[in-house]
């Protein structure tokens, strides 16, 4: 059996934390004795049971630290062969130690020492190639680094670089220490070195030129990244930009998603009015094809009875020719005008201030009219426009009186009728047509259908104003008179918007302000009239005719023109109801408001008046001026005739 020598060549220390020779020896003697070393449990372990270690310095031992596994070959008579292992190279400092492997009948017999220094054709790696140098000079250039799968071509170019620089650091530290120079080498050597040098050269040529193409792709690698990094940005940006705009467009879908809503709300309720609207014009076609047929049936009872003539009162005559004297005329007096004070509380007339007029006329009583000429039916009814208590109605048979009391949107009427003839009236009926019964709701209690001579009696009629209303509201009385000829009366009942209107106190700058406003503005009425004679005197008249009793609050120094009149008035509101106010005109704090201005004529317009009235509510707008044109005009003229409206 033959024997496996190796040579251990410690390297010269580098640093403080490499190891010298001696403790390198130490370490494997201890794994050598101990069996769980890593030395005795790796793949020598086998050898390493019977080897023995001997370092330079002890008997018998070599130059460097040798380990031997086995013993003799078997029939061997001499001690196993040893090589002796080459000295260290001139370069290094301390001792070197080169292992060498040896076998039975292959290392040491067929390929010679090689890298331990033994001369040899072959080296334990093989054949010896062009640029393998020999044992001398791999021992002095470390030529076995550069060879094999475990040398320089097997390295990195960091690696390579970093063994050139440590290479260049021995040498470096060889030259400061003064050691000797090593031998000459031959020239065949030195051509091989300088070969090897400039295939070491050519080949750290070639990985430079790699390593400046691998930087320059690096380069170029993190422009691209930055460059799509930037576009990456530059897309989240825009991304940023879309959702904004996405968001905004959803808001707006929202928006005119509501406001489309609210548009066909509107319109629903458009429609819903037309309908109405619809509705009651067909009940106003109805009413008036009934009076169509009442008006034919009448004037085939006028045309029938030819003792009686044409005219009178009412829609029959009374007969120029009455054979009882006792039908005579009764005294003007005997209906009284205060109605039995105590049928009523309030016999004055509601509100008679009517603003601050610098003279005392329009305070009290005062507030009436000037006296008028020929006291007719429509003069009493215009009278009783402004007054709660009078007579409206009166000819040689009947006399109507009215005594009323108005709380808020209420009123309530005490109705007199009163019998001047001297003998009792037959089938006494009353009715109360109300045109806009929506708007106007009206009860009246019953009355008996006989009226005694010199007799009157006393019917109990409430209103309540749910909305502003237009049309007035029409007395019918029918009876019988004694020869039983119907006779009928009608007349139009003092029940208008002004007596459910309070006058109210504006500065200028809130008239205006109100003035101005769009819904008072699109709700403007504007009527010219021609002043009555009765008002063509003094503008005190005016001022008393269309104040109503102090339901129109005149306001002064609002006009820069002393000749016209500013009023302000509002709709009263619901008894128990005053927080809420007008239910038809809305919760906004300027419901049920009227603002009038009444222009006097001069020069060339002289006798003519001009009155515009704006509101929160059209219809309450419309009807104030068809009152006040009511007290300018000239009796049983028309009225709208030079009446234009917006």
């Amino acid at each position: 059996m033959s024997s496996i020598d190796v040579v251990f060549e410690v390297l010269p220390e580098e640093g403080p934390g490499d190891r010298s020779a001696s403790e390198v020896c130490e370490e494997l003697q201890r794994q050598l004795s101990d069996p769980r070393s890593t030395l005795r449990t790796g793949d020598f372990g086998r050898y390493a049971a019977q080897a023995t270690l001997s370092g330079p310095g002890q008997p018998g031992g070599p130059t460097a630290p040798d380990l031997a596994w086995g013993g003799p070959p078997r029939g061997a008579v001499g001690p196993p062969e040893q090589v002796t292992p080459p000295p260290p190279p001139p370069m290094s400092r301390g001792p070197a130690v080169e292992t060498v492997f040896g076998g039975s009948g292959g290392g040491a017999a067929a390929g010679g020492a090689g890298p331990c220094g033994v001369p040899s054709p072959t080296g334990v790696w093989g054949p010896r190639g062009p640029y393998d140098l020999p044992a001398e000079s791999q021992s002095g250039y470390g030529g076995g680094d550069w060879q094999g799968p475990g040398g320089a071509q097997a390295l990195s170019n960091a690696e390579l670089v970093d063994k050139i620089s440590r290479y260049e650091q021995q040498l470096v530290r060889t030259a400061a220490s003064g050691q000797e120079q090593p031998p000459p080498v031959s020239r065949t050597r030195l051509a091989s070195a300088e070969v090897e040098v400039r295939a070491l050269q050519d080949k750290c040529l070639h990985y430079e030129h790699r390593l400046e193409a691998v930087e320059r792709e690096l380069r170029e690698a993190q422009e691209a990244l930055r460059s799509y990094k930037s576009k990456s940005e530059q897309l989240e940006l825009k991304l940023k930009d879309r959702e904004q705009l996405l968001v905004h467009a959803k808001e707006m879908w929202m928006k005119e998603n509501v406001r489309a809503s609210k548009l066909a709300d509107s319109l629903t309720s458009a429609e819903d009015k037309l309908a109405d609207q619809e509705k009651r014009l067909s009940e106003v076609a109805d009413r008036y094809d009934e009076a169509q047929r009442e008006v034919r049936q009448l004037q085939h009872l006028m045309g029938g009875g030819g003792d009686a003539p044409a005219g009178g009162a009412g829609f029959s005559a009374i007969p120029a020719a009455d054979p009882n004297p006792a039908m005579g005329r009764p005294p003007l007096s005997l209906v009284d005008a205060s109605f039995s004070g105590d049928m009523l509380r309030g016999d004055q007339p509601r509100g008679t201030s009517a603003g601050r007029l610098d003279s005392a006329d329009l305070a009290g009583g005062a507030a009436l009219p000037p006296p008028i000429e020929s006291d007719t039916n429509a003069d009493r009814f215009r009278r009783l426009c402004i007054l709660n208590d009078a007579v409206l109605y009166e000819d040689e048979l009947l006399q109507i009186g009215v005594k009323a009391e108005y709380n808020g949107r209420e009123g309530q009427f005490a109705v007199f009728f009163g019998n001047k003839g001297s003998a009792a009236l037959q089938a006494f009926t009353v009715q109360y047509f109300v045109r806009e019964e929506q708007l106007l709701k009206l009860s009246a209690s019953p009355l008996n259908q006989q009226l005694d001579a010199d007799k009157q009696v006393v019917q109990r009629v409430s209103a309540t104003c749910v909305e502003p209303f237009v049309q007035p509201v029409w007395l019918r009385v029918q009876f019988l008179l004694p020869d039983t000829s119907p006779r009928r009366i009608q007349v139009r009942f003092p029940l208008v918007v002004t007596k459910f209107m309070v006058g109210c106190e504006l500065s200028p700058a809130e008239f205006f302000r109100n003035w101005r406003q769009q819904n008072f503005v699109l709700n403007e009425v504007t009527a010219i009239v021609h002043l009555a004679a009765r008002l063509r005197g003094q503008l005190v008249y005016v001022a008393r005719s269309i104040v109503f009793g102090g339901a129109l609050r005149l306001h002064h120094g609002v006009d820069t023109n002393p000749d016209n009149f500013v009023l302000v008035a509002r709709l009263a509101d619901a008894p128990g109801d005053s927080s809420k106010g007008a239910d038809a005109l809305g919760p906004d704090p300027d419901r049920g408001l009227s603002l009038v201005r009444v222009e006097v004529g001069t020069g060339r317009f002289t006798g003519k008046a001009r009155v515009v009235v704006r509101s929160s509510n059209h219809v309450l707008a419309r009807a104030l001026c068809d009152c006040i044109l009511l007290q300018l005009a000239e009796p049983n003229t028309p009225q709208s005739s030079d009446a234009t409206a917006r």
